[in-house]
């Protein structure tokens, strides 16, 4: 069984900056059966990649306006394929490039939905779905949300094609020794609600002086939003720090705006044992059951639920055991699904 796994070509496969997409294929790799007949491709700059069976695809014009940046990296993944005989082809959220599969390779086909489809070149329309449902071998999806929003407005159709894998994660065992550190992972833009959680960091370190902000990520057109001189951004940093970072930190905020298709940032603070806040926006809802969900997502809603947290010792330490001990989805479960 030969498997080739095709990344957006603006997904960055390496252990800095690895993306969504990246880490939910890199995931699953790790205890695959199938690791060792499957091959990722993808396209990057960077180096030290996620997992050894990676191929990169060199892309001459990257973002160009008067070149389809797709179409060049479709065509040099298809050239690689044909010599190569897979058995199965992953395409990870591009549902655009079903149909050149279609044409030019003969093997089964696998999309992958890591975002919402209705918004993807490929999936817009009702009729371009339920193309790729009557012809694909398989549809993954990566939420519940994700999949109700593929079906929207379609027909009654049948879903026995689709599956939904969710993001998972191997639970921690080993208690740390928590600091008083608030934390946020993520672009820090708008849509991720990073405004929100700096202007609301003001009042809630005034009034507790032993206690510091965080923020870990980056955005290209970054915009410098006025927040506390005790909330430090530590910009990107491996995956791995990250995850020791929510291990050693009492409390996470994801306060998005934009309907994230799932949330992994959610998943991953609250297995480390983060008191977990979050917006009650797209598949945010399914990552853990022990988060507070912010009812409406504004400055004075995240200041209250933070300083509750701060204050009810008892509250916090009861939600970051439960969210620790009782991880929703577990690597090796959802394996059994792939």
């Amino acid at each position: 069984m030969k498997i080739a796994s095709i990344l957006p070509y603006k997904e960055n496969y390496t252990k800095r900056g690895a993306g969504a997409v990246a880490l939910w294929i890199s995931s699953f790799m790790r205890d695959s059966i199938y690791k060792r007949n499957t091959i990722v491709f993808g396209n990057t700059k960077n180096k030290n990649f996620l997992t050894k069976n990676y191929t990169n695809i060199h892309i001459n014009n990257v973002d160009s306006r008067l070149n389809s940046t797709t179409k060049e990296y479709l065509s040099k993944i298809i050239k690689k394929i044909k010599t190569i005989n897979f058995d199965i082809i992953e395409i990870h959220n591009r549902p655009i490039m079903v149909k050149e599969f279609f044409k030019k390779i003969d093997s089964k086909i696998i999309l992958y939905f890591h975002n919402d489809p209705t918004t993807m070149k490929g999936a817009k329309s009702i009729g371009e779905r339920i193309y790729l449902l009557e012809n694909v071998d398989k549809i993954i999806f990566i939420s519940e949300w994700v999949k109700k929003r593929f079906f929207k407005d379609l027909p009654e159709l049948s879903d026995n094609k689709t599956q939904i894998i969710y993001h998972s994660i191997d639970p921690v065992k080993v208690n740390v020794k928590k600091k008083k550190n608030i934390i946020f992972v993520g672009k820090l833009n708008e849509s991720k609600g990073y405004d929100l959680y700096c202007k609301s960091m003001f009042k809630i370190l005034n009034k507790n002086k032993d206690w510091k902000a965080y923020s870990i990520g980056e955005e290209k057109r970054f915009q410098n939003f006025p927040t506390h001189k005790r909330h430090l951004n530590l910009g990107q940093i491996s995956h791995n720090k990250v995850l020791d970072f929510l291990n050693k930190s009492e409390i996470a905020v994801i306060p998005s705006r934009w309907e994230e298709p799932f949330g992994r940032t959610a998943l991953e603070a609250s297995s480390r044992g983060c008191a977990t806040i979050i917006s009650n926006t797209g598949g945010l809802a399914e990552t853990t059951d022990y988060a507070i969900k912010l009812k409406t997502l504004n400055v004075s809603n995240i200041e209250n639920e933070v300083i509750k947290l701060i204050k009810n010792i008892r509250l916090r330490k009861n939600l970051q055991i439960k969210s620790k001990k009782f991880v929703k989805h577990q690597l090796k479960k959802q394996l059994k699904k792939n």
